[in-house]
């Protein structure tokens, strides 16, 4: 166990955690709750359309999926496959080779339906018991109406994209979807009243497949139905948006929902996963023994999530009235040797991103409230802006965010069930695409002696290069008549969905001071960066033309990272970020495989690593080296400029503790299922009050 507090506190916490929880039975203690906040609280926790990362957040409490990762040994860091609402998930191609035939499965070339007996039919058998917080049972019928709603060509929901394309995706999916064919012709159909199959359009490794499982797409359907609305052609629904319009199957249920200030949630007594006490107490064990064990999980009682900033976030958190504070930027450094810090690197990339349209950046000029933002038209402008900024300055300006320098980070594994070192940043392919692009050679004669020494040395800023390239471009803009000498550039932000913070203005701050610096002797006038706060989507803001800027986030899919370059390429997968700088289902790019000069759209490269797509099923070194030649080129465009990686900086209160410190790339450190409680609410209470009614957490 890690030390959880300062040595004039530990006394008295030895003597509480022996006495509340030495000899505690599961359900015999009083309430255990988890307060929690958001600068923005989620309004959206719809399995088939939720947004942002406050939305799944609320969504993750109410769902159960049907598989997921535990630790096996957290010693080791070796992990398992929990079976959750699944009670078996079984490959079942060899005894259904006529679903291939049935449903227009997509073989190999050469291959045909019997060589197959492996990885395309999968039987999902559920557990008994399930049902939704209202008392309705969930059988197989709840899975396939769900998926034919989630597949609806009307509704055109936005996380259809993982069932219609991808290496998961569903066979027969993309015509439905598409309005072609009937739901019939989707290889998703019952076979028992508790189970039901999923025939994958192309060849699906078992274990890929199970990870495709733990996303869910199961709704009430019943409360669904009842909240569809038409509007033209298309339909919605308000399913997922309040709590009359919510019907959980998970641990948790909502008990109150109040706007943007509060959401509770309490345990939901109708999850398959409670059992009762003999006092009536529910309590739940792992479905898989934990280093040797079941293991309790779910201890928590009730769940707070509150709306509020940082600042008032720590001093609610000093006083013990949060279990959980992300220390700023600027505080990091204070809290960065806690015992209560826990820190986890994550898949996703904050960068900007652009509007580089020509005509609606001068409208965004005329109408926006921006002053040149036409520069931005000009690629080597925004080339400029990525070699002038210094990454590491801007990183000690994050939350312990990491400096970056690609789209996929050092959190991506490309053949992670074969070999759990296949780390993507660290191959060769993956190392000279980045040296390619920053322009740093290696070898006999060159700059750096081997690729890894050149690799090492990438920080992204060049200052030099960067003034080069400014100058490149007032003469493109000058010349052209779309830019005057010394003028200035005013650029709006998108920035924030909620409030903005004093390290949001730092960072932008400091942007504006590398980009200045490099931009002195170029011709161009000063450069002002204007964040905009409490933007709903800036995703959609920023091609649609309301901003010409954005900054934000992709990441996921860390374990196939294949998948990612669809979010930038394949328009039909999902709303692209950069959809006003360029149009990958047209553009073209050529690339020789296997000794084979091939060109074709870059939509059509992106898909041909992904699902039924040409080079899917080939091995992963062949896939490796096409998506870092697409990475590279991509980046080389300057659509978007990679700045950090992510990271989760959080204190956890003396009241809690993670279930392992050793993280794991596959199951973090237990998840909030296997948090454990040291003191119940009414113990912790009156350990603030023994404590002065504020606590030390440096």
């Amino acid at each position: 166990m890690r030390k959880i507090a300062a040595l004039g506190l530990v006394m008295i916490l030895i003597f509480n955690i022996l006495s509340l929880t030495a000899c505690r039975a599961p359900g015999e203690e009083g309430e255990y709750t988890y307060r929690t906040y958001t600068s923005a609280l989620g309004n959206n926790w719809n399995p088939h359309t939720w947004e942002t990362s406050a939305d799944r957040a609320v969504m993750e409490y109410l769902t159960t999926p049907l598989v997921s990762i535990l630790p096996l040994d957290s010693l080791e860091g070796s992990y398992q496959w929990s079976f959750d609402m699944a009670k078996r998930v079984t490959d079942v191609t060899a005894g259904a080779r006529g679903d291939l035939t049935k449903y227009n499965v997509k073989l190999g070339t050469g291959v045909s339906v019997n060589d197959v007996d492996k990885g395309y039919v999968f039987e999902i058998e559920l557990r008994e018991g399930l049902m939704f917080e209202n008392g309705n049972e969930i059988t197989a019928d709840d899975f396939i109406e769900s998926m034919k709603l989630l597949l609806d060509p009307r509704m055109k929901n936005n996380r259809a994209n993982l069932y219609v394309t991808g290496e998961s995706a569903l066979a027969g999916a993309s015509a439905y979807f598409g309005g072609n064919v009937s739901f019939e012709s989707v290889g998703c159909y019952k076979t028992g009243e508790l189970s039901f199959r999923y025939v994958t359009e192309s060849y699906l490794d078992y274990n890929y497949f199970l990870a495709s499982l733990t996303s869910h797409w199961l709704v009430d359907t019943e409360i669904y139905n009842k909240g569809l609305i038409s509007s033209g052609e298309l339909v919605s629904t308000d399913y997922g948006t309040s709590v009359a319009t919510t019907s959980s199957f998970g641990p948790y249920r909502i008990e109150s929902h109040q706007g943007e200030k509060e959401l509770v949630l309490v345990r939901n007594e109708r999850w398959y996963g409670w059992q009762k006490d003999d006092n009536g107490d529910i309590f739940s064990y792992t479905s898989c023994e934990v280093d040797g064990e079941l293991k309790e999980q779910y201890m928590t009682t009730k769940v707070v999530i509150s709306v509020m900033d940082s600042a008032t976030a720590k001093q609610s958190f000093l006083r013990g009235e949060l279990s959980e504070w992300a220390p700023s930027a600027s505080e990091y450094n204070t809290y960065r040797y806690s015992d209560g810090l826990y820190r986890t690197n994550e898949t996703y990339t904050m960068s900007l991103f652009f509007n580089s349209n020509k005509d609606a950046l001068l409208s965004m000029d005329r109408s926006k409230g921006n002053v040149n933002s036409v520069v931005l038209s000009s690629d080597s402008f925004r080339r400029g802006m990525s070699l002038a900024i210094d990454r590491d300055e801007f990183a000690l300006a994050t939350e312990g965010y990491r400096p970056q320098y690609a789209l996929l980070n050092d959190m991506y594994y490309y053949d992670i069930y074969d070999d759990p070192t296949s780390r993507y940043r660290d191959t060769p392919e993956a190392k000279a695409a980045l040296c390619r692009l920053y322009g740093l050679s290696y070898g006999d004669g060159a700059t750096y002696k081997t690729l890894d020494d050149a690799y090492r040395s990438i920080t992204g800023y060049d200052i030099g290069g960067a003034e080069a390239e400014f100058k490149r471009a007032f003469e493109e803009l000058t010349e052209s008549g779309l830019y005057r000498a010394g003028e200035e550039i005013k650029i709006r932000v998108a920035w924030a969905k909620g409030a903005l913070s004093a390290d949001d203005n730092q960072q932008v701050a400091l942007l504006e001071r590398h980009i200045n610096l490099a931009l002195s002797d170029s011709g161009f006038g000063k450069l002002t960066l204007v964040p905009v706060a409490r933007v709903s989507n800036r995703y959609a803001a920023v091609p649609n033309g309301e901003f010409a800027m954005g900054y934000g986030a992709w990441g996921g899919a860390a374990f196939y990272p294949f998948r990612n370059l669809l979010v930038y390429m394949d328009p039909e997968y999902e709303n692209l970020n950069e959809a006003a700088c360029w149009s990958p289902e047209t553009e073209t790019f050529t690339l020789t495989v296997d000794g084979v000069e091939r060109t074709m759209t870059y939509q059509a490269w992106a898909r041909s690593l992904t699902g039924s797509g040409e080079f899917s099923a080939r091995d992963a070194r062949t896939k490796l080296a096409i998506c870092t030649a697409l990475e590279e080129s991509f980046l080389s465009r300057f659509y978007r400029i990679p700045l950090v990686s992510s990271s989760t900086s959080v204190l956890l209160s003396y009241q809690i503790e993670n279930y392992t410190d050793a993280y794991s790339v596959m199951y973090g450190f237990g998840g909030f299922r296997l948090l454990k409680y040291h003191y119940d609410d009414r113990a912790w209470s009156e350990y603030v009050r023994d404590a002065g009614g504020r606590l030390k957490y440096e």
